[in-house]
């Protein structure tokens, strides 16, 4: 495959494209399963995108999402050329630039924002639109931003509350390897809808299915995972932290903790036991959960007997006001049943901390004149309307879309219609915040630039090299700033490296687990296991914590203000009554689409517009009628979405999937409705925090196709087909 790699490149570089030849690459989207794929090739054009079949984890396909993916990076309405603002902001009237003008008009700009407010006053706003660690959050852009002393981006606004959370029990989200869950006995899949969200973890659970392991799933929804179970536990939303405290309380009762591994790898145990646990009761935690009893004393025993048992959960648990103690608690189940000395024990939420790849020689903070603020990524709205010292006064977005993405859409946009707000947006389309930009840039896309990838699913290291030249005149991430960085005058050689040079350095770390692997053997292969022992048990011999123990009790977290023992810490208003009439707001995953990416496409019409879904007892207890329009509003903001009824949903909740642009929406999303709000811990988004109100859709909104974008329904479009489960597995 070196061959296949290389050639494309080198003959399009020379004139001569060859006739038929392969790319080995990587899947860019916020995703765990940070796919290996192949893009072939017909006379220099791309004709196919398959899976690379060597990889362990991608196996035989790429999920729906992705397949597509050729198809929108040839869409006629991508981003060509340089734009500058010509309307309002929020309008999206652009006239043609050049290069040269664009970086010149942008440098002015900047230097004038630093002679009157400080370098802080620029806010570097990357997003996962890439989660590559050249081009995306990881790297690209910061040492440019470092340099400059701007403001530091705090990219909360996903996972971070989990990992704090398990930190003050285990020293890390890093958990088991996904690949052992083969050896389990009996798996929690805990907030997560792996046949959609992590759809390559199916063919290892299927495995441990066939070996005899029984899968539970744990969410509030009976999503197309739980139907596949062989148990469903239908929580209220935000209450997993009690059920975990009541399950670990009915082991107790049961006589079925680990005693030998509590007394010998563990801290805090004893305190743990006599003052948490007896407060929750299986059958208290049952009402607390709104679910019967009997199916928690059943899932109870399923977890005295089976062993070993692993929990696999995801970031959509932690997403509340107690997110971050709802992680560090399930994370102390494992240490309760003794599985974390056993493979295919434990826990596993997130990989990512097992790649040591070297952040601080690719992002160069110390190019940084003196210490700068952090920015949470989730408070821009606050951000932009809010802060004085400085204000901030010019925001560069890239692979980022808070115009649709964000919490309190209302808030955010009226930040970035500021006319004294210098924005600069990196794009592919059109979205919603370039509508804001006063100059919007075109950027590459996966197949036009080089890049190198970890992921939070496997243990599997990626390199990504560019298949095709960049359309028009677009350029990757690392290029234009580059190439801004000289027009800024800048003198500092670090920010003139290469892509290469940025990979090598980020995988220069002196590391174990890092030996052997060069760019010039990623490159060859397109992928290479990190060098932990296999099989990956990260718990065995100790833990990353102060004790080398698992630390029930904590004096980090004493001191942080989190508390010295795990505890349940409930929602702020998602398992509220609802006797007001409201429903808890559940935004999961949109299963064509990944975030707001995708949304504009006509290849992934199968997503279709706005849902949002319901109880059909609560349909008829509004009086509504499923397929017609809905308003859907609390004092934040409103939407608009079909109404659709399910019993797959409880009562109390509604569903509404992530990812649509609000212009195609009628205007606002999901979005317009949750707050910007910090979790309990890492300052997380609170996304499934969040209670609406639904009713007619009196007066609804229109808003023209605009981006490419589909029409609405009743304006051409069609109803997408049901998705059958054998096109997800």
């Amino acid at each position: 495959m070196a061959n296949e790699t290389v050639a494309p490149v080198l003959g399009q570089r020379l004139g001569h494209p060859p006739a038929k030849t392969s790319v080995l690459g990587a899947c860019p989207l916020d995703c765990p399963d940070a796919c290996s794929w192949i893009v072939d090739l017909e006379g220099g054009r791309p004709v196919a995108l398959r899976a690379n079949r060597s990889h362990p984890f991608t196996g035989k396909s790429l999920c729906v999402k992705t397949q597509p993916y050729l198809a929108y990076a040839a869409h006629p309405d991508r981003l060509l050329h340089p734009q500058r603002r010509v309307g309002a902001k929020g309008e999206g009237r652009f006239e043609r630039i050049t290069w040269d003008e664009a970086l010149d008009e942008i440098a002015g700009r900047l230097h004038g924002v630093i002679a009157e407010h400080g370098a802080e006053a620029i806010w570097p706003y990357a997003g996962a639109g890439t989660v590559g660690w050249i081009q995306g959050i990881v790297g690209a852009g910061k040492r440019l931003f470092h340099a400059l002393g701007a403001s530091r981006h705090d990219p909360n606004i996903c996972s971070v509350a989990g990992h704090v959370g398990m930190s003050y029990t285990t020293g890390s989200a890093a958990g088991m390897d996904p690949e052992d869950l083969v050896h389990s006995k009996l798996i929690l899949l805990w907030g997560t809808n792996t046949i959609v969200t992590n759809r390559h973890l199916w063919p290892f659970l299927k495995t441990a299915r066939d070996r005899g392991a029984t899968l539970v799933t744990l969410d509030p929804v009976r999503t197309v995972t739980a139907k596949h179970s062989d148990l469903h536990i239908p929580l209220r939303p935000g209450t997993d932290g009690a059920l975990a405290l009541g399950l670990m309380q009915r082991l107790v009762e049961l006589g079925a903790e680990d005693r030998d591994y509590l007394e010998g790898r563990t801290v805090g145990w004893e305190a743990f036991r006599d003052t948490v646990l007896v407060d929750f009761p299986l059958d208290r935690v049952a009402q607390i959960c709104g679910v019967e009893a009997s199916t928690l004393h059943k899932l109870a025993e399923l977890v005295a007997e089976r062993r070993p048992t692993a929990v696999r959960t995801a970031m959509g648990m932690q997403r509340h006001q107690g997110g971050g103690q709802a992680s560090r608690v399930l994370s102390c189940l494992p240490a309760v049943t003794g599985d974390f000395q056993r493979l295919g024990g434990g826990i596993c939420y997130s990989t990512s901390p097992c790649y040591p790849l070297d952040a601080d020689a690719l992002c160069r903070p110390g190019l940084q004149p003196g210490p700068t603020r952090s920015l949470a990524m989730t408070r821009l709205g606050e951000g932009l309307l809010e802060l004085t010292d400085p204000p901030v006064k010019a925001l560069v977005a890239w692979a980022a879309n808070p115009a649709a993405s964000n919490p309190d859409q209302r808030r955010v946009r009226e930040g970035l219609a500021r006319e004294d707000l210098f924005t600069v947006v990196i794009e592919n389309f059109q979205t919603d915040t370039a509508d804001y930009a006063d100059i919007l840039l075109p950027g590459t896309m996966q197949i036009e630039h080089a890049d190198l990838h970890d992921s939070y699913s496997h243990l599997y290291l990626q390199w990504n090299e560019p298949a095709v030249p960049p359309p028009g005149e677009c350029l990757p991430h690392t290029e234009i700033f580059r190439r801004l960085a000289r027009r800024l005058g800048l003198e500092e050689p670090a920010l003139y490296a290469s892509d290469d040079d940025l990979a090598r350095a980020a995988l220069g770390a002196d590391h174990p687990a890092l030996e052997g692997i060069t760019l010039e053997g990623l490159r060859e292969t397109g992928w290479a296991r990190l060098r932990w022992p296999d099989p990956f048990q990260p718990f065995l011999e100790r833990f990353p914590t102060s004790s080398g123990k698992f630390e029930f009790s904590s004096p980090r977290g004493e001191q942080d203000g989190v508390g010295r023992l795990p505890g349940y810490t409930p929602p702020l208003v998602a398992a509220a009554s609802g006797d007001d009439g409201s429903f808890a707001l559940l935004t999961p995953a949109n299963q064509f689409l990944l975030n707001s990416m995708f949304a504009n496409s006509p290849s992934h019409a199968r997503a279709g517009g706005p849902t949002i879904t319901l109880h059909p007892d609560e349909v008829e207890r509004l009086g509504l009628t499923a397929g017609r329009d809905v308003r859907v509003w609390n004092p934040r903001g409103e939407f608009f979405a079909e109404l659709r009824a399910s019993d797959a949903v409880p009562p109390g909740v509604a569903v509404c999937p992530k990812g649509q642009w609000p212009k195609l929406a009628g205007g606002a999303s999901a979005n317009a409705t949750v707050e910007e709000r910090d979790a309990d811990m890492g300052r997380g988004a609170v996304y499934h925090d969040t209670r609406v109100f639904v009713g007619p859709a009196k007066g609804r909104p229109r808003s023209p196709s605009r981006g490419g974008g589909r029409p609405r329904r009743g304006e051409g479009a069609t109803r997408p087909e049901p998705m059958s489960i054998r096109s997800e597995i």
